[in-house]
């Protein structure tokens, strides 16, 4: 069975550290110029795990990815929603 996931971009001072947030969820990318780790974790826990990310010293910030709660059935040209084949 497949979780949904959210990603977390968490902003941190220092790379280095950013391999702790390993144990927090899937690390899937690093920005080394802007100093950011997108790291996914499970939608149902997603509340623990910000409080807890949060707390470490070399967190600076943490945003959550609205992809999840986004509707994703777009309009044709003229405004009405495409009907599905």
């Amino acid at each position: 069975m497949i979780k949904d996931r959210i990603g977390l971009i968490v902003y941190v001072n220092a790379l280095k550290a950013s391999r702790q947030l390993r144990r927090y969820g899937n690390v899937y990318f690093t920005s080394k110029r802007k100093k950011y780790v997108l790291v996914y974790v499970d939608l149902d826990q997603v509340d623990e795990k910000i409080a807890v990310i949060s707390e470490l010293p070399f967190v600076t910030k943490i945003e959550r990815s609205e992809r999840p709660f986004i509707s994703e059935t777009f309009a044709n040209k003229k405004g009405k929603i495409a009907e599905e084949v």
